[in-house]
């Protein structure tokens, strides 16, 4: 049997070009692991991180990303894996301190290994993987987001900056689900127009529109929750759009870290500022359930297969994704 398996490759730190199809050495679990033959993997921007090389965090190459995967179980190591030997999972990509494609090999592969424990069964029969390798990602983040940490209620208002992308999809459609009234903003009007289609209740132009002035038309004194991940670029509007009591949240910064802070928004208005850090075992299984009930149907952008994997990181990379964007391994 070969050891090698098709991969989507990092042998260098740098642009699209850096990401290469070739053959690589097929893993080999460790003990309490297991390998999964992979059916789809979902791209998120931190697949983009991580091929530009992340300060801070030290990765040996070649190095293989992709964190969202759904595959079959063919090899187990132990009792606990060995139960799902020929099952299809959806792997949480958090493993320890560190999360699959980042710190461990992913899934833009046609093998993957990880903790036997991180596998989460799915239904049996003829399911779409894509549907599932959707979730854990952008799903898991945006439902701890919304509910953990920004505690969102029924009949609330929520202002939702980069509501296009996974993340954002993914808030607009659980708020919805969960009764807030969403108010969501982007630069494409194709775009905005996909995202009232999901039942969103407002929509903002940022490219030709005043955003506060917006705010102030559609809300009594602003919103109850702000979600900006989009960071420097859009952090002073959520200070000015949160209303009295309200809450920012937020789970990274796109268009940069150094965000400026109008402090007297922070004391008169007595904001209360969250940071959200992923997702937790739970939120993944939130999801999961909504999905299997058929209560959520995730938006999957497009599909590419694994030999056209630099096309769907540019896909997203060049912004043109509503949603997720997904690679099939076949």
């Amino acid at each position: 049997m070969t050891r090698l398996m098709r991969a989507a490759v990092i042998r260098a730190w740098g642009g699209p070009e850096r990401l290469e199809l070739d053959e690589v050495e097929r893993p080999v679990p460790a003990r309490g692991w297991i390998r999964v033959r992979v059916e789809a993997c979902a791209l998120n921007h931190l697949d983009i991180h991580v091929r530009n090389g992340l300060p801070g965090v030290r990765l040996e190459l070649p190095h293989v990303s992709g964190g969202d995967v759904v595959g079959v179980v063919e090899q187990a190591t132990d009792e606990a894996g060995e139960r799902l030997l020929g099952r299809r999972v959806l792997l949480d990509p958090m493993i320890g301190r560190g999360i699959l494609g980042e710190h461990h090999w992913g899934g833009l592969a046609e093998h993957v290994v990880a903790p036997a424990g991180n596998a989460l069964p799915l239904p049996s029969g003829d399911i779409d993987p894509a549907r599932y390798a959707a979730l854990p990602i952008a799903y898991g983040t945006a439902q701890r987001m919304l509910f953990t940490r920004a505690r969102l209620q029924p009949g609330e208002t929520i202002l939702l900056f980069g509501a296009t992308g996974g993340v954002g999809v993914a808030c607009a459609q659980l708020a919805v689900r969960a009764g807030a009234r969403v108010i969501a903003c982007s630069r494409s009007p194709e775009k905005l127009a996909r995202l009232r289609a999901l039942g969103v209740a407002a929509t903002i132009d940022i490219a030709t529109e005043d955003v506060r002035g917006r705010v102030r038309e559609l809300t009594d004194g602003g919103v109850d929750v702000v979600v900006d991940y989009q960071g420097k670029d859009t952090w002073p509007l959520s200070l000015r759009c949160a209303r009295r009591g309200g809450r920012i949240v937020t789970c990274g910064a796109t268009t940069g870290y150094e965000a400026t802070t109008d402090l007297r928004y922070v004391w008169s208005r007595q904001l209360d500022i969250l940071g959200s850090n992923a997702w937790r075992r739970e939120d993944l299984h939130t999801v999961l359930d909504l999905v299997v009930t058929d209560a959520l149907e995730p938006v999957v952008h497009t599909r590419f297969p694994l030999s056209r994997a630099p096309e769907a990181v540019a896909e997203l990379e060049e912004r043109r994704a509503f949603g997720k964007v997904v690679v099939r391994v076949e």
